[in-house]
């Protein structure tokens, strides 16, 4: 019906509060009427006691002068009186006078027979109140004095309740829903701070969030889940991001190497063998652009928590002998020999795609920055704490100053070489990422012209 939360609030407390101050009022209207009619019923008892010590107790009393008497009296109008005498041993009403005999009808009601002297009973006939009271009881006959007035409901006090109630209900209704307001206002205030600091929010600062200080236990939750929504968002964000930025930034240098070979190759004829040239070194920055482009959708697309979904049992022994066997044809270029030192059969619990691309990249690494005829040696070794794969080579090394910077991406230790072998710079940063998610820990040991060695070792829990 609505679609404002405030208007909906709103519309619900005037309904119970029309229906809470309509109970009220008949409350308070019924209870007056109760009052009043209680007067009333005390103003008969007090008339039909007025009359015992003036009545005729050897003879029949007539009602129409009991009637004038009292009338006179007490100054009440109209005012009807039956006397009835009743007969014990007859059990028959001997005698009864009535003063008026158009509004004898009031009088049809039951007569209490054998209550005691003075008991009295009231009823409701119409817009009249009857009293009926044994004032005698003697030897053979129980005399009874009814008496019958009009209800003093239309009395000043009750009109004036009536009016006022229904003056004061909807004052009331209107006080009631102005402070409502002004509380529903105040409770939806966190709400509002939420909505304009998620308005703040844009893709310039994804990293801010909004603040959960103040905010009512009820909406706090619902917070939360959006800050974990931003974070989501900006983890996603960064991540086309960076990969944006890196690519362009990584793609600049093939893309004009391979530019600036074909324009030296157009601008004259040339031998066959030269534009062979062109086209192997165009068709190696293609490779390297093709590696690179890879591994930047490999580092933004994976999420944490998929791939540690996807772990599985693995025989890490037959992995490590899988990517000797592929590295081995990739190394046979350069001559260079990648050789099993040692290994032990070993089961453990990982991601068998993510481990072998870890490896593949490490072997691949030792390969590039080898000289031709030279050795590469893998192995798979255990001690007390933990598993441990080693790969040793004899190659160019890495200074010492640049070893603290290896795992970040584009990070090159020597850029010339790098980019004539065809790295990307991202290698060792995805290595890094993939023994993070399982985590495993790498250790690298170099020294400049004399070779690396990489520990990646396993807890053995």
């Amino acid at each position: 019906m609505f679609k404002s939360l405030k208007l909906k609030l709103l519309f619900y407390f005037f309904i119970i509060n029309i229906i809470v101050l309509s109970v009220y009022g008949v409350f308070i209207y019924s209870t007056a009427k109760k009052g009043v009619l209680n007067t009333t019923d005390a103003e008969l008892k007090m008339i039909s006691i007025d009359v015992i010590p003036d009545f005729k107790k050897d003879s029949y009393e007539n009602a129409k002068d009991i009637a004038d008497e009292l009338i006179d009296e007490f100054s009440i109008e109209p005012l009807f009186v039956k006397i009835i005498y009743y007969g014990k041993k007859s059990k028959k009403i001997v005698y009864e006078t009535t003063s008026s005999k158009e509004y004898k009808w009031l009088f049809n009601i039951p007569l209490n027979e054998i209550g005691h002297q003075g008991s009295i009973y009231y009823f409701d006939k119409g817009s009249y109140r009857v009293s009926s009271m044994l004032i005698f009881d003697k030897e053979e006959t129980r005399v009874f004095i009814q008496l019958a007035i009009e209800k003093n409901m239309d009395s000043p006090y009750l009109k004036q309740l009536y009016f006022g109630l229904i003056i004061a209900t909807p004052i009331l209704l209107i006080v009631f829903l102005i402070i409502a307001n002004m509380l529903i206002n105040r409770t939806l205030s966190p709400v509002k701070e939420v909505i304009y600091s998620v308005k703040s929010i844009s893709a310039n600062n994804l990293s801010s969030r909004v603040s959960t200080n103040k905010i009512p236990t009820e909406i706090k939750d619902l917070v939360a889940t959006f800050n974990q929504l931003l974070n989501n968002l900006e983890s996603s964000f960064n991540k086309i991001t960076d990969f944006s930025n890196n690519a362009s930034h990584e793609l600049k240098t093939p893309l004009t190497v391979i530019r600036g070979e074909i324009e030296v190759a157009l601008k004259q004829d040339r031998e066959i063998q030269e534009y062979k040239e062109v086209l192997k070194s165009i068709l190696q920055e293609g490779i390297s652009i093709q590696n690179m482009i890879e591994q930047l959708l490999f580092l933004s697309k994976k999420d944490t928590t998929e791939l540690h979904n996807s772990f599985d049992e693995l025989y890490l022994d037959e992995l490590v002998t899988d990517s000797v066997t592929q590295m081995k044809k990739f190394a046979a270029v350069k001559d260079i020999h990648v050789e099993v030192e040692n290994i032990i059969p070993l089961t453990i619990h990982a991601n068998e795609i993510l481990l072998k691309i870890a490896i593949n990249n490490l072997l691949r690494n030792a390969v590039i920055y080898s000289p031709k005829s030279s050795y590469i040696y893998i192995s798979l070794s255990e001690n007390n704490k933990e598993y441990i794969i080693t790969i040793r080579d004899n190659g160019y090394g890495i200074d010492k100053e640049d070893l603290p910077f290896i795992f970040e991406r584009f990070y090159r230790a020597d850029k010339a070489r790098s980019r004539k072998d065809g790295g990307t710079g991202l290698g060792l940063s995805i290595v890094k990422m993939i023994l993070d998610i399982h985590n495993y820990t790498i250790e690298i040991k170099s020294i400049k012209n004399k070779g690396t060695i990489v520990n990646i070792k396993i807890p053995r829990n």
